[in-house]
């Protein structure tokens, strides 16, 4: 019984580290870096990258994951992602538009493994 336990630890923790290879690269961006174009009402917020196609991501201190372009957008409801639109601030300049958020996505992209 306790060999088959020990089995199992060993699988799941196999599994959880799985998406975590040498690979896997974030980043953190802040209001701090971008100035008045922070497009987000978070202060800061680690990106990260899914390849193929790539899947730009961020998440935030309360550990949401948010998608941040079409491709994460189109797996993020059975991904359990939210849409970083949610987090974006109204544009300086047309207040009924969000601000765009394009910069930051393709730092994320930038993230991903090239293979």
């Amino acid at each position: 019984m306790l060999k088959g336990m020990l089995a199992l630890i060993g699988i799941c923790t196999f599994v959880a580290l799985a998406g975590c290879g040498a690979d896997s690269k974030t980043e953190t961006v802040s209001s701090k870096d971008f100035g008045d174009n922070w497009p987000f009402t978070v202060e800061s917020a680690e990106l990260s990258c899914e390849p193929n196609p790539p899947k730009a991501l961020m998440r935030t201190s309360d550990g949401t994951l948010y998608a941040l372009n079409a491709s994460a957008l189109k797996i993020a409801s059975e991904r359990g992602w939210s849409d970083a639109r949610d987090l974006a601030k109204p544009s300086r300049w047309v207040p009924s538009v969000k601000m765009d958020h394009v910069s930051i996505s393709q730092r994320a992209i930038d993230l991903c493994p090239t293979s």
